[in-house]
């Protein structure tokens, strides 16, 4: 008779366990954040479905080039930690260019925020770092946009 709670013990313990891990296995990975910065990249994405002078387009095209390339490496990088990168955000049409280059520049900024923290998991460093430059590159771009905008606007384009 002492062996059946013993054993009844361990198989409590057991079924907790395996409880725990299906529990665990609903929260997809640990780092929301990538979610939440490719949530950002997409909805800055549609916000620069603009049509301007070709001067300022020759940079929001490479702007779109950068995105989607740093888009590209978090989902790598967020398929490793198992998350679900299936979103569409809403963009804001109402807002005018300057609004949007203003808007799409914040969204890259928390974007960059959310994947520079730590990473835990060796295996998505890399695709990380590659998104960060990326983005990098894609604000760079739209600050050269934005600056042939004004030109644009001083000469009466």
């Amino acid at each position: 008779m002492t062996r059946i709670p013993g054993l009844l013990a361990t198989g409590l313990g057991v079924a907790a366990l395996l409880g725990s891990l299906a529990a665990s296995a609903d929260t997809p990975g640990r780092h929301p954040r990538y979610l939440h910065a490719r949530s950002d990249l997409r909805l800055a994405q549609r916000l620069l479905d603009v049509h301007d002078e070709p001067n300022v387009m020759h940079h929001v095209h490479r702007v779109r080039e950068h995105v989607l390339r740093a888009i590209h490496e978090i989902d790598r990088a967020a398929v490793l930690d198992h998350k679900d990168i299936d979103d569409h955000p809403r963009s804001d049409a109402n807002l005018d260019r300057p609004g949007r280059f203003s808007k799409v520049m914040a969204l890259l900024v928390s974007a960059r925020n959310d994947i520079d923290r730590e990473e835990d998991n060796p295996s998505a460093v890399g695709w990380r770092n590659v998104a960060h430059r990326e983005i990098a590159a894609a604000m760079d771009q739209l600050r050269k946009a934005a600056q042939d905008l004004r030109m644009d606007r001083l000469e009466g384009f």
